[in-house]
């Protein structure tokens, strides 16, 4: 089989480092209307090289890659809420989105998932489904780890695109009427007055500034911001609907509630009230990168195998 094809739009980090693990040529999906992307997957020509893909936006392409183009299987690398999405809507996501989705998961012939979460949702189809879990990439690795765990007893943090799903209003209202100095990051939070994108020091900045970490998400893949909070030293309060919950629950069970403010506020004040820091680190190390990418590379090859061999 040829060396692999990465369609993609705009790759997270661990994906990039996946994707050159296996040696994988990077080509940019097409990110103009959804004719232009209909006509773009029609148009490739890959021979019989496996294509993977990323996100909404490739997956829309390859259905039509799939169906009129040319190219090896189509392998999805499943780490967002699009067969959350597909099979339960969410309340942010417009419905021709999710047509798209439905239309290009027609022309996948495997999945790697982030998730056993996720995982779940993509068995419903018929085709081979691996999870892996993602990791911390290199160099934020080791800066976080080599943090010293503890933060500033009153100060909470909040990583993630400002969206519905991933909570931030249930961490504003937790926090309502409380003395907690809480930071959100990530891009659009500056809408409710949060930081929004910030740079790479600075994010390190703030969460070493962090005594606890929330990702109050009414749905989430495997957010590698939990990882990258623990892997500092800082507990992270989550709910059952994330799919690194099980994660976060192997430093404490109750570190895992509901996304409702009250409940979450409780979580919060429990948190705070331990010493969770030397345990969240331990867990944090096992999403080094190393091991993950062998990982990766075995679980590749084996759904490759799977599907050429059928």
């Amino acid at each position: 089989m040829s060396e692999p094809v990465f369609l993609y739009r705009g790759p997270h980090p661990v994906h990039r480092e996946m994707m050159e693990r296996i040696g994988a040529d990077f080509v940019a999906a097409s990110q103009g209307s959804p004719l232009d992307r209909a006509r773009s997957g029609i148009a490739r020509d890959f021979g019989d090289r496996p294509v993977v893909i990323e996100g909404g936006v490739p997956l829309f392409e390859s259905g039509f890659l799939g169906l009129f183009g040319d190219a090896g299987p189509i392998i999805e690398l499943a780490a967002d809420a699009t067969h959350i999405d597909i099979r339960s809507p969410l309340a942010d996501r417009p419905l021709h989105h999710r047509l798209a989705h439905r239309f290009g998961e027609t022309q996948v012939d495997a999945t790697i998932t982030v998730s056993d979460y996720i995982a779940a949702y993509a068995r419903t189809y018929d085709r081979p489904v691996e999870v892996v879990h993602p990791f911390i990439e290199g160099e934020k690795y080791g800066r976080l780890s080599e943090m010293t765990p503890g933060g500033d007893g009153e100060t909470v943090l909040c990583i993630g695109k400002y969206r519905p799903k991933n909570g931030q209003d249930i961490f504003l209202e937790a926090l309502a009427d409380t003395d907690l100095e809480g930071h959100l990051v990530g891009p659009d939070t500056e809408e409710v007055g949060g930081h929004g994108f910030v740079e790479l020091e600075r994010f390190y900045e703030l969460v070493d500034q962090a005594a606890v970490m929330v990702y109050p998400a009414r749905v989430g893949a495997y957010p590698v911001a939990v990882l990258e909070a623990l892997a500092s030293g800082t507990p992270v309060v989550t709910t059952p609907m994330v799919g690194n919950a099980d994660v976060v629950r192997t430093v404490h069970p109750n570190l895992v509630c509901s996304p409702e403010p009250a409940d979450v506020r409780d979580s919060l004040t429990w948190a705070l009230s331990q010493d969770l820091a030397e345990r969240s680190q331990e867990v944090g190390e096992i999403f080094r990168p190393e091991p993950h990418l062998k990982m990766f590379e075995r679980r590749y090859n084996k759904v490759l195998s799977e599907l050429t061999s059928s």
